[in-house]
């Protein structure tokens, strides 16, 4: 149109950026980025520019392109609110239902373990018992009304030491709970809470033996660094001159 750029009166529509379309023309190359240009009606573009070269490398013509961009009605946000509104409830109802059927899993395995033969084959599945639990446990904190996607880790911890100390109860065997409010993705509170429940687990059975009770300490506590995860007891310890860890089955000693 043999029109210079500063003819385009277009501002950039990002937050806090205040540059002119035609300046950006001349300054920058590819996608420039949003710009809103200044008429009667409207409109917002996003917008390219590049300078064509010839053979030898010198500047034929520069070449501007710009896609109008639609403007979402109120309407077209209304229903996509309402979408997401209703795939909200569906994802909670789904994982309401994955924690029943996790419930009744870890209740099948306890019945298994009543009625296995010996002891090794009885911990085994008390344990798969414990581990599928903790995941029970992962989803019911899931499916609450809560908003969002994480999880306080300092509750879900909470929950898994009331289940593990519930199922492995010994007299005399007392449990130091101190957690704080961390939220955390759900592939984080994921293998913490697994870990957290073998540890727990492991003390209760092992720790104490020869013992009349104890301690066990379990910490989440958060600082300036994040948070931090303990997990010790004042039981008999492993035996003098042993090296942990070792591979193979679970050792008989103290989680330290």
């Amino acid at each position: 149109m043999a029109r210079p750029w500063s003819g385009l009166k277009a501002i950039a529509s990002a937050a806090g950026d205040d540059r002119k379309l035609s300046d950006a023309i001349i300054a920058c190359e590819d996608h420039l980025g949003t710009f809103r240009i200044e008429r009667d009606d409207g409109i917002t573009v996003d917008a390219w520019s590049n300078i064509i070269h010839d053979d030898n490398g010198t500047a034929l013509f520069r070449l501007v392109s710009l896609a109008a961009i639609k403007q979402p009605s109120h309407a077209d946000i209304e229903a996509f609110e309402q979408r997401v509104e209703e795939k909200d409830v569906l994802l909670r109802e789904l994982q309401h239902r994955v924690k029943n059927n996790l419930q009744m899993i870890a209740a099948l395995i306890r019945m298994e373990s009543r009625n296995a033969t010996d002891d090794e084959t009885e911990e085994a599945f008390s344990r798969l018992a414990g581990r599928v639990g903790a995941l029970a446990l992962l989803y019911r904190s899931l499916s609450t009304d809560q908003p969002g996607e994480s999880v306080d880790l300092g509750t879900y911890l909470s929950q898994i030491a009331s289940s593990v100390m519930q199922a492995h109860a010994v007299e005399g065997i007392r449990l130091d709970l101190k957690v704080d409010t961390w939220p955390v993705s759900i592939n984080v509170a994921m293998p913490t809470g697994l870990v957290v429940n073998e540890v727990l687990t492991n003390a209760l059975k092992h720790a104490f033996v020869g013992r009349e009770g104890g301690t066990i300490t379990l910490h989440s506590l958060v600082d300036e660094t994040g948070c931090r995860i303990l997990i010790a007891d004042d039981g008999v310890g492993l035996p003098e001159g042993m090296l942990w860890p070792t591979t193979g089955p679970p050792l008989a000693g103290s989680a330290r």
